[in-house]
């Protein structure tokens, strides 16, 4: 089941915000929200786990976008089914699981808000 939740972004000079994962997450996509800023897209600077021995400290930016960020496999693979990303919080077994750290994003221009989408 997908998951939508929109989120306000900081300007180019503000801090980044950190996304996190709100349940299961198999793939999620990321685009700016074309209400914001009377539709004028701003583009997003962004930080993820790049692979790199220093996950989320690489700034990538992207102009402003109709496809989404994708995070995750677009299409399930191997019998419908795509690796999970992250999860979110959890503390049903005694012990608590901080939610996984998808991306961190921010606004590349003025403040916007951009749509996350989560599938499981």
């Amino acid at each position: 089941m997908a998951r939508t939740r929109l989120i306000g972004l900081n300007a180019v000079a503000g801090a980044f915000t950190s996304i996190y994962a709100t349940q299961v997450t198999r793939r999620v996509e990321i685009v700016e929200d074309a209400a914001a800023n009377g539709g004028v897209g701003q583009g997003l600077q962004y930080q993820s786990d790049d692979g790199s021995s220093t996950p989320f400290t690489t700034t990538y930016s992207i102009a402003s976008q109709t496809e989404p960020i994708t995070l995750g496999q677009p299409i399930p693979q191997e019998a419908g089914y795509a690796p999970v990303l992250g999860h979110g919080p959890d503390s049903s077994g005694g012990y608590a699981l901080a939610a996984t750290l998808l991306i961190k994003l921010r606004s590349s221009g003025n403040a916007t808000t951009v749509r996350i989408t989560e599938f499981d």
